[in-house]
């Protein structure tokens, strides 16, 4: 009898998975077709549709689906009140699609439009100055054209392409539109009966189709515009269907958040923040490191607690070190080692307030409460808070993580003098990259290292161009020329983004001997969008290269001079790669 009941619920487990796994695949040719529309079908209706709320709605209709004709009747059906001209069918039944449903009998008075994107702006949480826009542009009019920029695709462009699960999509890339909108008009009643059932799909992250839709819109955003697709090895599919394998199993925002987390992991983009109602943002006022492969208390802010700088942790929570940090580094985004383990070091540390951290040192367990907020305590754990030192009559010490520049300025009589300048970045600098400026002997020629792509068609496969930019404006030498003297940068992997615009120029024009660890590896202005449920998903938006045109994300800037901690090091209160660089000072 027990064999039986075991064999019985062995039998509906198997029949459940081929289930949810037959959803996961109808969702994954969804969300195809979701970005597909989305992002590149020109209709009014489909720009003016809420693509959240759709997503969601999206998801729960299509998780009804029992096989392969619903699916296609549920995918026409969902998409016809806002693209009327798209056709889903049987990938073996496809036929050539009829261009004269979507011509107007009489053209006057009609311009051809199509999404044109820098970068990605539509759906986008934008500032006035940023580079990033979207726009569907206007050609062939009797009026002026609308155009981002320089790029007309075939008036008969097509989408036209198996998406999975046996299905075939017809999508077209450019209508015809004047003063009465797109043509053909989709149905008025269907689109408002849309509308009005999308508010209603869904509100809060317990429920499934919320968690389903956010991942499916997080898919398309880099499927369709994340520019180091071409150097980041990833099958953002498949990773696409795990994410939403284990939305099934979310319960909560904290487990939503966790999801995205190691859905966008696999980018590897150091920029790559997600933001929500997560309440693990407390610490305990330590710090820790992991030197010479042990992990190594480096900070401790209260004399209650029990441990020593210098203390190696074994275990956290009863969890090998190792295997704790394992699970922590599947949730970071990052390009290089030194960023991951950046990131991980602290976010290791998080969780609610108040909430409770053990930690094994010796063979001796130490609980440690989260009760410091981080964000406002970042500044407690920088490596120094000091602007300058003279290091002695000839050297002077630079902290470009925080001192400005019109305190570098005050100071340039003084650098004049000396012999050596060191300069640390190993952070972020205090608006203060104009200091570049005086180590140049002429001004800065290096063009076009930071660049947009522009896009007229999914996927990356065919992106027209780029639009470039670079400092050269900005980057003319000046007086008091330092470029003489002994320049010395130190970094390591928490110079990002910034930092490494500015360490472009010292590594590109070899004004400096550069000591440390490699920086992080990911450069570019950010972008970002809002999903269901007040999350809200940060990202690489343009791609940088360096001064020489080879690729800098997932590299970094790499130091002339390799510098490690050692743990005996962080015990004596040393700081070792100040040392190294006074060392190299002092040896002319």
């Amino acid at each position: 009898m027990k064999r039986s009941v075991t064999l019985i619920l062995v039998a509906l487990l198997a029949i459940s998975c081929d289930n949810q796994n037959k959803i996961i695949e109808y969702l994954t040719t969804f969300a195809k077709a979701y970005g597909y529309v989305k992002y590149f079908h020109p209709s009014d209706e489909a720009f003016a549709i809420d693509w959240a709320q759709f997503a969601s709605y999206g998801a729960n209709e299509i998780s009804k689906c029992k096989n392969k004709e619903d699916l296609i009747n549920t995918l026409n059906h969902l998409f016809k009140p806002i693209a009327p001209t798209v056709k889903f069918a049987d990938e073996n039944l496809v036929t050539d699609y009829n261009f004269n449903q979507i011509r107007p009998e009489n053209l006057s008075n009609y311009c051809l439009t199509y999404w044109q994107h820098i970068g990605v702006g539509f759906g986008m949480v934008l500032h006035p100055s940023s580079p990033y826009k979207s726009e569907r542009a206007l050609i062939n009019c009797e009026s002026d054209e609308k155009l981002l920029f320089d790029y007309k695709p075939n008036e008969e462009e097509l989408i036209s392409k198996s998406i999975g699960s046996g299905v075939h999509c017809q999508i077209p890339l450019v209508l015809y539109r004047n003063e009465n909108g797109t043509f053909p008009n989709a149905d008025k009643n269907s689109f408002n009966d849309l509308k009005s059932k999308i508010i209603y799909s869904g509100i809060g992250l317990h429920n499934l189709s919320v968690r389903l839709g956010n991942i499916i819109n997080t898919f398309n955003v880099f499927q369709h515009f994340y520019p180091y697709s071409d150097v980041v090895a990833v099958s953002w599919e498949l990773e696409m269907r795990k994410a939403l394998q284990r939305s099934f199993s979310d319960k909560n925002g904290n487990d939503h958040i966790l999801t995205l987390e190691k859905f966008t992991a696999h980018l590897k983009d150091g920029h790559i923040t997600i933001s929500g109602s997560s309440t693990n943002s407390y610490r305990p006022k330590i710090m820790w490191e992991w030197i010479e492969d042990r992990l190594v208390i480096t900070r401790v802010l209260d004399k209650e607690i029990d441990l020593q700088v210098g203390d190696v942790v074994t275990h956290i929570n009863g969890v090998k070190a190792h295997k704790y940090f394992d699970e922590v580094k599947s949730r970071i985004s990052a390009a290089t080692k030194g960023w991951l383990n950046y990131k991980a070091e602290y976010y290791s540390l998080l969780g609610p307030e108040n909430s409770t951290i053990t930690v094994r040192v010796n063979g001796k367990n130490t609980d440690l409460t989260r009760d410091l907020n981080y964000y406002p305590s970042r500044q407690l754990f920088k490596n120094s808070v000091k602007e300058y030192e003279m290091i002695d009559d000839n050297t002077v010490y630079l902290n470009l993580d925080v001192i400005s520049i019109s305190k570098i300025n005050e100071l340039l009589p003084t650098l004049e003098e000396c012999k050596t300048i060191i300069c640390d970045l190993r952070g972020y600098p205090n608006a203060n990259d104009k200091l570049i400026t005086h180590f140049l002997q002429s001004d800065d020629t290096t063009q076009a290292w930071m660049q947009i792509p522009l896009i007229a068609y999914p996927d990356m496969e065919r992106v027209v161009g780029f639009n470039k930019y670079d400092w050269t404006k900005y980057m003319n030498a000046k007086e008091p020329y330092l470029g003489d003297k002994k320049i010395i940068f130190i970094i390591d992997g928490r110079a990002i983004s910034y930092a490494e615009s500015v360490l472009g120029y010292i590594e590109g024009y070899d004004l400096a001997t550069i000591i440390g660890q490699p920086s992080a590896g990911t450069n570019g202005n950010v972008n970002h969008f809002k999903l269901s449920g007040g999350i809200e998903i940060y990202f690489t938006g343009m791609k940088v290269l360096k001064h020489d045109g080879s690729q800098h994300h997932g590299i970094g800037i790499l130091p002339d001079v390799y510098v490690e901690k050692t743990v005996k090091g962080v015990k004596e209160g040393r700081d070792e790669f100040l040392e190294k660089a006074i060392e190299i000072a002092m040896n002319e």
